[in-house]
């Protein structure tokens, strides 16, 4: 992945389309070559993991396996309804992050939970659709 993250930012992006093909006969994972993914994002079972074209993912991501993160309906390319994924994130297996929703930073999305709605900082996300059940005590304080 890094080296397709290489190849668009030196302009070669036919090698990185062929490289983002390569990923996806290999290991079942799409990730488009015009997201915009930090290098340290990390896959710890790279299996049938999405990530769409206008998806932004932050530094020291984590994702497991089967994790789709895109936008909720045809057209969105257009519209740049993509979701947002902040730094120190981890993502469990199952989760869809879907349309153009943010999720802050040191947030914990759990295992397939479907987050249609913004996921402040440091909070926890699950179920279906994701409801945040933990939030930071001054978030706890303010709210």
């Amino acid at each position: 992945m890094k080296l397709m993250l290489r190849a668009r930012q030196q302009g070669h992006m036919g090698l990185a389309k062929w490289i983002s093909a390569r990923m996806q006969l290999k290991y079942g994972v799409f990730i488009s070559e015009k997201s915009n993914i930090s290098p340290s994002l990390k896959l710890k079972h790279p299996v049938g993991v999405v990530i769409g074209e206008g998806v932004t993912v932050g530094e020291k991501v984590v994702v497991y396996q089967n994790v789709t993160i895109g936008g909720a309906r045809m057209g969105d390319s257009s519209s740049n309804s993509y979701p947002s994924v902040g730094r120190n994130t981890v993502i469990f297996a199952g989760a869809v992050l879907a349309g153009k929703i943010n999720v802050g930073e040191n947030c914990i999305i759990g295992a397939n939970a479907v987050v249609l709605d913004d996921v402040p900082d440091g909070c926890t996300a699950v179920g279906v659709p994701a409801r945040v059940i933990h939030k930071p005590a001054q978030a706890q304080e303010e709210g």
